[in-house]
């Protein structure tokens, strides 16, 4: 599944920049999911895919109570998950897997998923793992940049390449058959740490999955 001409898509080579770069993306959680955290009951169980050093899990759990589950290929970053879970008492497991191949046994409340830049057939799979793992009448929360980020005057951040950006289109035909789908193409200022920093433009899905 990894691409081999693209070193980004390694666990090694991001487990160099956050062992180089202490909260690579900031410890404040996504403003995205924190706009949209009422929505959740309480006491949730919620995971992240491809959740780097769990910041917005750590969140949830912090200031929330709901039980958070971080997911990344990247032990370095997982390093920091644990490492505030034990300092803080949160309720916040960490799971080294890559999202791409990985297949969970379990259903949560909730799925989140930031900035998680995959290619096209990845991201088709990634859909249709998003919705497996969450029970029914649950929500799954996503951000992703969408291809004007790169064609934009927009700040350069995130993959330089067109295949990594996602398509509102594709997004909302991913998810036409849940109970709710808003997605929206919006342009925004982001605050996310030294890499996430400055305007964008993105793709935002609030999917609330049907009911069993």
């Amino acid at each position: 599944m990894s691409d081999p001409s693209r070193p980004s898509s390694h666990p090694e080579f991001w487990n160099v920049r956050y062992e180089r770069d202490e909260t690579l993306f900031g410890a404040e959680p996504s403003a995205f999911v924190e706009g949209q955290a009422h929505r959740l009951p309480p006491k949730s169980e919620i995971v992240e895919l491809g959740a780097g050093e769990g910041r917005t899990p750590a969140w949830l759990a912090r200031e929330h109570g709901h039980h958070a589950t971080a997911v990344d290929f990247s032990e370095a970053a997982l390093a920091t998950a644990r490492e505030w879970a034990t300092a803080e008492g949160l309720a916040l497991d960490a799971v080294q897997a890559d999202v791409r191949t990985w297949q969970p046994d379990r259903r949560w409340d909730a799925a989140i998923v930031t900035f998680l830049q995959l290619r096209p057939k990845e991201r088709a799979r990634l859909y249709r793992l998003l919705k497996a793992i969450v029970r029914p009448g649950g929500w799954i929360f996503a951000e992703w940049f969408r291809p004007a980020h790169l064609s934009g005057d927009y700040d350069r951040m995130g993959p330089s390449r067109m295949d990594r950006m996602v398509p509102a289109d594709e997004v909302r035909r991913a998810f036409a058959d849940e109970r709710h789908s808003c997605v929206e193409a919006v342009d925004v200022d982001l605050h996310e740490g030294p890499h996430l920093r400055g305007a964008a433009a993105v793709v935002r899905a609030t999917v609330r999955t049907a009911a069993s």
